[in-house]
């Protein structure tokens, strides 16, 4: 062969040796089909359980690719009936105050599409505290005593939240026995709520101003007090020199002075019409209800 035909080969060869470089690529510069992760519709689980209660919980998911979709559950604590699938029932412990579902979902290619949700135990959580509806109009009026009902605007049994429509903040707010008083601001009126925040005794003294149907109130005569209510079915003597008149079956007391009359008003509700609540004797029930009124008259006359 000449040395031309031999140039020529060498440049073919050459030429062909270029193309294949630059026309055919590499395979390190390939880049694999994307894959998309699973994605989440729902992830159906209850806020809140009662414990040994049994739940569903449910997972609605789609894969973009396609791809089949598997399912792990797990739980902090309470049991599974099992831990594949879209949906699982759950088994509630009883002493965990919250537990963790948890659930994988994968496509078998890709990073796995996590979800957490935590759910409240209702053995753990405070009840909404009670809303008592009341009508802010003083009942009775303010110039009104009611025995056994209530005076000065409040009624037995109103929620502390209408005491305070009607008359502003007391001097002395409700204590832990749920004693209050307004005797800084010149109204005459103290006395106790229960244990639920409603008035359960009233207590009048100067200057409150409020009176009966009669027309009695403090500074009233014993003899004008007895014309519209009758004899008394108790009389005795508090701590303070003072004579109290117990109208138990009224739901009323007068304490008097020196001269017959009128130094304070106790107002509660009547003792002896109907069985108490708690079936107590009658006796005791009167025995306690002197014990709440001298606690109440010695916090106002020690003042």
């Amino acid at each position: 062969m000449s040395i031309k035909n031999l140039r020529v080969l060498y440049c073919i060869i050459a030429l062909l040796y270029i193309v294949n470089i630059f026309g055919c690529g590499s395979d390190e510069n390939d880049e694999e089909p994307s894959n998309s992760p699973p994605k989440v519709d729902a992830f159906i689980i209850p806020k809140e359980f009662s414990p040994e209660e049994i739940l569903e919980f449910r997972i609605l998911a789609y894969d973009d690719d396609g791809d089949p979709l598997s399912y792990e559950w797990s739980v902090s604590a309470g049991k599974l009936d099992e831990t594949t699938g879209t949906k699982v029932k759950w088994t509630a412990p009883t002493d965990d105050e919250t537990v963790t579902v948890t659930i994988y979902i994968s496509d078998g290619i890709g990073k796995s599409t996590k979800r957490v949700k935590r759910i409240l135990n209702t053995a753990f959580i405070e009840p909404p505290p009670i809303e008592i509806a009341f009508d802010p109009t003083p009942d009775p009026p303010l110039i009104s005593i009611v025995p056994g009902k209530g005076c000065f605007g409040i009624k037995l049994g109103d929620p502390y939240k209408k005491l305070l429509e009607v008359h502003g903040k007391p001097d002395n707010p409700p204590d832990k026995i749920g004693y209050f008083s307004y005797q800084e601001q010149k109204k005459g009126l103290s006395g106790f709520l229960d244990g639920i925040d409603l008035v359960e005794d009233l207590f009048l003294r100067h200057p409150n101003k409020a009176k009966t149907a009669g027309k009695n109130g403090i500074k009233s005569k014993l003899e004008n007090v007895e014309k519209e209510l009758g004899k008394a079915q108790e009389v005795d003597n508090n701590a303070f020199g003072g004579i109290r008149h117990w109208y138990w079956r009224k739901g009323i007391e007068f304490t008097y002075d020196a001269e017959n009359k009128v130094e304070s008003i106790f107002v509660f509700k009547p003792i002896g019409i109907a069985p108490s609540a708690n079936d107590l004797p009658l006796h005791h029930q009167q025995q306690i209800k002197k014990e709440v009124f001298k606690a109440l008259q010695g916090r106002e006359f020690l003042k």
